[in-house]
C-alpha cells in the first residue's frame, strides 16, 4: 500500500519506460465506492488473462472503500492500495498510471464491470495488429444497480485513423480501452487542467483525441464492458458535460483549421440533441428544449430523423403492447438480454436492432477527411489512408 505522492522519476510527463512485456496495469480510481467496488475488482480478477495487475487509487475516500481493498488486497496479490487526498477522478487515474508497471494500460471506473474476456479478447488484437495500434477499445452495455442489462450503448465499428470519427462522437465508454503505455506517457496522461479550468468530464474524450492524432484504433466487437447508470454519476451531470465539451472540441477546431466546419456543427448537432433528450426525459423541458431547438438549427436532418426515433421509441418501451410483442418475438421475458445479469448475456448478441447515429453518406464524408499524424508517432507505423477509413467506416 502506498500512501505518498508518486516520486519524481515516475511522473508521467517526461516518464519513459516500456513497462513490463505482456504486463496490463488495470488502473481503478475510487471515491467512496464501498458499494460496488468488490464487485469491479472481482470482474478484473475473474479475467481470463491473468497476467494483470491492479492499481486502486482510493482518492480520499469516508466510506469503507479502503478497507474493502485492504482485505482483498490480502488475497490477491496483484492488487495494491493506493491512497490519496481527493482530486477527482483524473487525478486519481494519473496517479494510478504513475505507479503502474505494465506495458498496457486498462482502465475502468469503480462502479464497472468487464466481461471475463475483455483483456484476453483485446490482447489478441494488439498483438495482431502490431505498434502501430495504440488503443484497442470493446463495445459496452448500461445496467442498473444490481447489474442488470439496460440497453446496449449504440455500437460503432471504427478501426484506423479514427480522429474525425471521434470529434463527432465519443464512441468508447471510459472503461473500454487497452492503451499501449508509451501512449499513454507521450500524452502525459489524462489532462488534469479542464477541471481547473471549469470543464471536467470530458477528460476521456481528448484523451482519445490525443491518442487518434498519433496511432490507430481497434476493437473487438462484442459487450465486453458493463457501464453502471445511476443517479447523480458524473456522467448525468449534463450542464458540466456540455461545458467541458465546448472546451475539449474548441480546442480540436484551433488545432485543426483544415477540418470544415460543417464537421463541428455536425458534432455539436448531436451533443445538443443527446443533452436535450436527456433533460427531456428527465422532465425538464425548460432546459431540454432550447438544447433541442440548437440541434435542430445546427443539424436538421439528423436532428429529426433521430429525434422522432428516440421518442417513438421511448413510448414503445414504455407501452404494454411493446412489452407484450418483445416477449413473444423472443420466446418469453426470460430470453432477452435487457434484465438478465450482464454476466449471464452473451457478449456477441445485440439487445436489439442496432441504429447508426448518422447515415453512411456523412459517416464517408467524415472518413475523407484526413488529419496527418502528430510527428511523434513510432516510425514505420501504417498510417491509413482515407480510402482505407472509409472502408472500415462503411462496415457498419
Amino acid at each position: 500500500m502506498s500512501t505518498g505522492p508518486p516520486a519524481a522519476a515516475r511522473a508521467l510527463a517526461g516518464h519513459d519506460s516500456a513497462g513490463r512485456a505482456g504486463l496490463v496495469s488495470v488502473i481503478i480510481p475510487a471515491y467512496n465506492e464501498a458499494a460496488t467496488i468488490e464487485r469491479t475488482i472481482s470482474s478484473v480478477r475473474n479475467q481470463t488473462y491473468s497476467d494483470l495487475e491492479m492499481q486502486v487509487v482510493d482518492d480520499g475516500s469516508t466510506d469503507e472503500t479502503a478497507a474493502i481493498v485492504q482485505r482483498l488486497a490480502e488475497i490477491d496479490h496483484r492488487i495494491t492500495l493506493l491512497r490519496k487526498p481527493n482530486g477527482g477522478l483524473v487525478s486519481a487515474r494519473n496517479y494510478g498510471i504513475a505507479h503502474a508497471g505494465g506495458e498496457f494500460i486498462a482502465p475502468i471506473d469503480a462502479d464497472d464491470l468487464w466481461h471475463p474476456d475483455k483483456i484476453k479478447k483485446q490482447m489478441v488484437v494488439m498483438r495482431v495488429r502490431g505498434d502501430h495500434v495504440g488503443l484497442v477499445y470493446c463495445w459496452s452495455r448500461a445496467i442498473d444497480e444490481r447489474d442488470r442489462v439496460l440497453f446496449d450503448i449504440t455500437p460503432c465499428i471504427f478501426r484506423g485513423n479514427v480522429y474525425t470519427a471521434l470529434i463527432l462522437r465519443n464512441f468508447l465508454s471510459s472503461g473500454a480501452p487497452l492503451v499501449r503505455r508509451r501512449c499513454v506517457e507521450e500524452l502525459g496522461g489524462y489532462d488534469a487542467t479542464l477541471s481547473s479550468r471549469g470543464a471536467a468530464c470530458c477528460e476521456d474524450l481528448k484523451f482519445n483525441l490525443e491518442v487518434a492524432e498519433r496511432y490507430d484504433f481497434d476493437l473487438v466487437p462484442e459487450f465486453l464492458l458493463a457501464h453502471r447508470i445511476r443517479a447523480g454519476s458524473m456522467s448525468t451531470d449534463s450542464d458540466a458535460m456540455l461545458r467541458s465539451y465546448e472546451v475539449v472540441i474548441e480546442e480540436v477546431r484551433t488545432r485543426h483549421p483544415e477540418l470544415p466546419a460543417r464537421l463541428f456543427r455536425w458534432a455539436d448537432g448531436h451533443q445538443h440533441l443527446e443533452l436535450g433528450l436527456t433533460y427531456v426525459a428527465g422532465g425538464q423541458w425548460s432546459t431540454g428544449a432550447p438544447l433541442l431547438l440548437k440541434a435542430l438549427v445546427e443539424d436538421p436532418p439528423a436532428t429529426i430523423r433521430r429525434g422522432t426515433r428516440r421518442v417513438f421509441a421511448r413510448l414503445w418501451r414504455s407501452s404494454g403492447f411493446g412489452a407484450l410483442v418483445r416477449a413473444r418475438r423472443h420466446g418469453g421475458a426470460g430470453n432477452t438480454v435487457v434484465n438478465r445479469n450482464f454476466f449471464e448475456v452473451d457478449p456477441t448478441i445485440l439487445c436489439g436492432r442496432p441504429r447508426a447515429p448518422w447515415n453512411r453518406k456523412r459517416l464517408a464524408h467524415a472518413a475523407a477527411l484526413f488529419v496527418e499524424r502528430r510527428a511523434d508517432v513510432p516510425s514505420g507505423a501504417d498510417h491509413h489512408s482515407p480510402e482505407d477509413v472509409g472502408a472500415d467506416i462503411r462496415q457498419i
